[in-house]
């Protein structure tokens, strides 16, 4: 199953998670209240991500299933343990909308980014083995993942990190401990309360 905002439903799929008639669906659709495309049948296709949008502006709840499909993939990288584990209790409210995936070093990550496909990945600067800013630039130098966003974090964030972190790709740096709602926005996900 895809759990990404990008995938399409029928309106009969959408009709069975909102518990309606499939016409209901089709003519909020025709009356624009739901965006969606046509295929080239003529067939309508609606955006999970659109009817969440759809869902939460009309204060309608959200299916878990669609919940689920809807949840933003986020790996964590820091050889300071205590660090990760204090961010998987801060990040548990947010696990209806955030996947978290995490690693204790860079081999690991590179590992993970293959199976997990993150949307965002916080790295750690200083760490041990393979650094963050080395893990950044092959994530970078590979097109299949130069796309993923990343933020660089460091206890010991000076000018010179930064420009260094923004040089092999990075988004951004945020200084620890870790601010969680920076995360969140990054992840498209701050109207998510904290």
């Amino acid at each position: 199953m895809t759990h990404d905002n990008d995938r399409l439903l029928t309106s009969h799929q959408v009709g069975e998670l909102l518990q309606v008639n499939p016409s209901s669906i089709n003519k909020w659709v025709n009356d624009g209240r739901i965006q969606a495309f046509r295929t080239p049948g003529g067939h309508r296709r609606i955006r999970v991500g659109d009817l969440v949008a759809f869902l939460e502006k009309h204060q309608m709840p959200v299916p878990k299933t669609l919940a689920t499909m809807t949840r933003r993939r986020l790996l964590v990288v820091d050889d300071n343990v205590k660090q990760l584990d204090a961010l998987k209790r801060r990040l548990k409210t947010h696990s209806d909308r955030v996947e978290l995936a995490t690693a204790a070093n860079g081999i690991d990550a590179l590992v993970q980014v293959g199976a997990f496909k993150p949307h965002l990945i916080v790295l750690d600067v200083f760490m041990g083995e393979l650094d963050g800013l080395e893990v950044c630039r092959r994530l970078k130098a590979n097109p299949d993942t130069r796309g993923i966003d990343v933020l660089m974090t460091s206890g010991q964030l000076t000018p010179t990190v930064e420009e260094d972190a923004q040089r092999a790709g990075a988004l951004r740096c945020l200084p620890k401990p870790i601010d969680l709602s920076a995360v969140l926005e990054q992840l498209g996900l701050s109207q998510v309360a904290a």
